[in-house]
């Protein structure tokens, strides 16, 4: 079965709200009725709407608004929005294509005889494989309706395709899941994917996970179970906490490494869905084991804050810096502007006057000394990637001792990183750069070898996080998360996302230059141009008293 027929049935199995619109009442098929969505975020409770069919003598924005509040309703296909609809286009209408995420303000205006337009502020939106892709801030996005008079009455001969629900009904009515393949190493990768909230999330994500990664990443991931394979019975019934997940017969005739593989692969991903346990799991009526389902093991980042301060480099620990003896005395040395911790935290390559230099037990070599180089990165397989926005090499990578080894790049036309950075699993790279006034993150998969030597990046290059303001550093917080700086008059802006998800604004640090994303949230420092570290304290960036006098704030990764 296709992603677009599944999302097909999806659509025409669970009810959207556009609450910005009024005339659309939820209620759950039981218990007491309630006004509205509430606690959808698991997906356990169904829930239906009843909106109103066009009115006698409505006029065009009447008919318009009314159309897209029925389709909130998926009722015998979506009869009441259809009745909005002549009586040939209702037949050609698919709701099925994909949802238009927006910030729910939408001006109406009309261009000519039977022609209306809406004005969307558009967020994001989420493709037939639940792929969510972020929008630029800016102009308005217009969608068009064309309306002809039948039998005296306003109906839409054409509409757009999908759903459009806004930002607060969508975060209700849709389920962010993260499906685990793997990467050249063996390693579980999540990968971000949205789903309807409803009691069939189980299948749909099992039916995902057979089809595999998305194009962009099907060069740097890869998914264990065999070609072909696919649910016996269409579907994965959940009963008493497991999941029965009856699979076609390829899965039968496999490897142990790759029946191991799928195993892993579904523990971590059921582990996201709420009321599974475990997991009972079959190939062509030849049981294959049971297991229940646990978080994954993945990579993850120290967490730690590395600093320089007072002529002394190591980890920041109630407010004293515990020293990294093997880097502490060659970073002073080299009077670092940027660092760059191995995620053992026993070597480092740090970004001075003299360009790029590695550091580890063995002593102190300059690896790249091109002039007007960024902050390097280091990789989970040991490689060191530099970027500099001078000459025509750009992005090298090299294994310290090697030669460096120059990886094409796709940002885009005058765009040039001011930051870059390695996810922890080493399947995806992201660059910082400047769009107009804004600023926008770039991700792109890395393309490896056998033995984890990058070859280049993946054709694809996505568009993670828009955020206003001019770029100025970012930091990969783990494998799903990234907090990015900007600034915005004086202010350093903070803005939180991940791959595939939405992102949320947190506010400004004064005069913020540098950020690290510490392994966690609660570990995300900001470093302001007067040497005072910031940390997020509620809804605010708060000043550390104790974490003051700092000249370099390091990076694990």
């Amino acid at each position: 079965m296709s992603r677009h027929s599944k999302l097909r049935g999806a659509l025409a199995s669970t009810v959207l709200a556009l609450v910005a619109l009024t005339g659309c009442q939820a209620v759950p098929d039981t218990g007491p009725v309630q006004p509205g969505l509430t606690e959808l975020s698991q997906g356990d409770r169904q829930v239906r709407f009843n909106p109103n069919g066009p009115a006698e003598d409505a006029d065009q924005q009447e008919i318009v608004r009314g159309f897209i509040n029925a389709a909130s309703s998926n009722a015998d296909d979506y009869a009441v929005a259809r009745e909005f609809l002549t009586n040939g286009y209702s037949e050609q209408w698919d709701p099925s294509t994909g949802v238009l995420i927006d910030e729910g303000t939408r001006p109406y205006r009309e261009e000519d005889e039977g022609v209306a337009v809406l004005s969307l502020s558009t967020v994001a939106t989420v493709d037939d494989h639940g792929v969510m892709s972020s929008a630029a801030p800016g102009p308005t996005t217009d969608v068009r309706f064309e309306l002809e008079e039948q039998d005296g009455q306003w109906r839409i001969s054409s509409a757009p395709t999908g759903v459009i629900l806004e930002l607060t009904t969508f975060e209700q009515t849709w389920a962010r899941q993260q499906l685990y393949f793997l990467n050249q190493r063996g390693t579980l990768v999540p990968d971000t994917r949205w789903f309807l909230n409803r009691p069939t999330l189980a299948s749909e994500i099992v039916e995902e996970l057979l089809d595999g990664p998305t194009q962009a990443y099907q060069d740097t991931l890869h998914t264990a179970f065999p070609g072909g394979t696919s649910l016996a019975n269409g579907s994965v019934p959940i009963i008493e906490g497991t999941a029965e997940i009856a699979l076609s017969a390829e899965l039968a005739e496999a490897s142990d490494q790759t029946l191991e593989d799928v195993s892993r692969q579904l523990t971590a991903t059921l582990d996201g869905v709420s009321g599974v346990t475990n997991y009972d799991l079959s190939a062509g009526n030849i049981s294959v084991g049971s297991h229940e389902v646990s978080a994954p093991e993945v990579d993850h980042v120290p967490q730690v804050t590395a600093v320089q301060r007072d002529g002394a480099f190591g980890l920041l620990t109630g407010g004293e810096v515990d020293l990294l003896d093997t880097l502490d005395e060659p970073v002073v040395d080299l009077d670092a502007d940027a660092v760059a911790l191995s995620p053992g935290l026993d070597s480092a390559a740090v970004l001075s006057a003299r360009g790029v230099s590695w550091i580890d037990e063995t002593g102190v070599a300059l690896i790249d000394s091109r002039a007007g180089q960024i902050a390097p990165a280091i990789d989970a397989f040991g490689y060191v990637w530099t970027y500099a926005s001078r000459g025509g090499d750009g992005l090298v990578v090299r294994i310290p001792g090697d030669e460096g080894v120059t990886i094409g790049t796709s940002w885009g036309s005058g765009r040039t990183p001011v930051a870059i950075g390695l996810s922890p699993s080493g399947a995806r790279i992201a660059a910082l750069v400047a769009d107009g006034d804004n600023s926008v993150l770039l991700v792109a998969p890395v393309i490896r070898d056998d033995d984890g030597r990058p070859t280049g990046l993946g054709d694809t290059v996505l568009e993670e996080l828009w955020t206003t303001g001019a770029p100025v550093d970012f930091d990969w917080i783990d494998e799903q998360q990234f907090a990015v700086l900007s600034r915005v008059g004086e202010g350093g802006k903070v803005t939180f996302g991940g791959p595939g998800q939405l992102s949320t604004e947190t506010g400004s640090v004064p005069g913020g230059t540098q950020i690290s994303g510490g392994g966690a949230r609660s570990q995300v420092r900001v470093l302001d141009s007067g040497g005072d570290l910031f940390a997020l304290q509620g809804q605010a960036w708060q000043r550390q008293e104790r974490e003051r006098g700092i000249d370099v704030l390091g990076k694990v990764g």
